[in-house]
């Protein structure tokens, strides 16, 4: 125990702080803006990509949101026996 107070002065020491501008670092590391570059190239392909499956699923969902009851939460989880009869039945 002594010696942990002992220590504890070199520990407070031992903690320095420093402080790296990262903007300033990526931009000067040619490898990041490539890598960087090459994401934004890939991920605006793959929204294009995307878009036309969103926009033919978006009337679904409209519909089933329209549709679909509004369930109280004893409806909407089932009971024990509910469970019972659902595995009898497989």
């Amino acid at each position: 125990m002594v010696a942990l107070f002992a220590m504890l002065p070199t520990f407070a020491e031992a903690q320095k702080f420093a402080l790296v501008d990262m903007e300033y670092v990526l931009k000067n590391i040619p490898a990041y803006e490539r890598a960087n570059e090459q994401l934004n190239q890939v991920s605006k392909k793959w929204q294009l990509r995307q878009k036309p499956s969103t926009q033919r699923l978006q009337p679904c969902i409209k519909n089933h949101q329209n549709v679909a009851v509004p369930l109280s939460r004893a409806r909407r989880k089932p009971s024990g026996a509910d469970y019972a009869e659902r595995k009898a039945s497989f």
